[in-house]
């Protein structure tokens, strides 16, 4: 009897600390991080008519002066989990995960200069402490705390998100029109973005009815030297291999 008491606590204890260690949210990304976005498609006169003229300059995170065939660039410069923040929903500072990154707005070549300003992205680290019916700006956010699945799970998101973790990360939003704040949209949209392993936005697409789709952003993705380097090895290697056979039957 003693025995069963002691492992149903040990096997509590173990569930609480399980627990707690999911809730522990990291950064994925590091310093020195390149991150560069390319606009696949941008139907800026659609988006006026649906979200005002002044979507672009509503939210500078993601559509600062996005245009389509153009790129946005960041560079992260500092990574913190201990910054401190006011929430409206506790009423009181509290901890957050902040990046710092240098920018480069949305440019049609790849000559980059100099970065257009610095600027800070955070998250708090208890999810909590969002407001409720939370709505993200631009509707998905540049980036996510790690475990990314997790951290969305303890959101109280607006009623219009869908989150779908089974292979790809992916938010999915459904605004109908005349949801958000001064009658907008003028017309139901939905959105749909994807994020990779470290919790960066890799895909984001807006559309409207009938499937069609307005914003189109993906991230760029390069492939490692060492996906090129390996083959090269292996070839030189047979090579190699088969000189020394050859020359060996050459000689006998």
């Amino acid at each position: 009897m003693k025995f069963k008491l002691l492992l149903i606590a040990f096997v509590c204890i173990l569930g609480i600390s399980s627990n707690v260690a999911a809730a522990k949210f990291i950064i994925g990304v590091n310093e020195g991080d390149v991150i560069i976005w390319n606009c696949n498609i941008c139907d800026e006169e659609k988006m006026e008519d649906i979200f005002g003229n002044d979507w672009k300059e509503n939210e500078r995170e993601l559509f600062d002066d996005i245009e389509q065939g153009a790129q946005m660039k960041w560079i992260i410069k500092e990574t913190e989990d201990d910054d401190k923040i006011y929430s409206e929903r506790t009423e009181d500072n509290e901890t957050v995960l902040k990046i710092t990154y240098k920018k480069w707005k949305w440019i049609k070549n790849d000559v980059w200069g100099e970065s257009d300003y610095t600027s800070e992205s955070t998250h708090f680290v208890d999810p909590d402490d969002y407001e409720k019916d939370l709505i993200f700006p631009n509707f998905a956010p540049i980036w996510l705390p790690l475990p990314l699945d997790d951290y969305l799970k303890n959101l109280d998101l607006y009623e219009g998100y869908a989150i779908d973790a089974r292979v790809i990360s992916t938010i999915t939003c459904e605004i109908k029109k005349n949801d958000l704040k001064g009658d907008y949209p003028t017309q139901f949209v939905k959105i749909q973005a994807m994020y990779n392993d470290k919790g960066i936005l890799s895909s984001y697409k807006l559309y409207i009815e009938d499937n069609k789709v307005i914003i189109d952003i993906s991230l760029e993705t390069s492939v490692p030297y060492e996906i090129y380097l390996f083959p090269v090895i292996i070839a030189i290697f047979y090579a190699g291999l088969i000189y020394i056979i050859y020359t060996k039957i050459i000689r006998t």
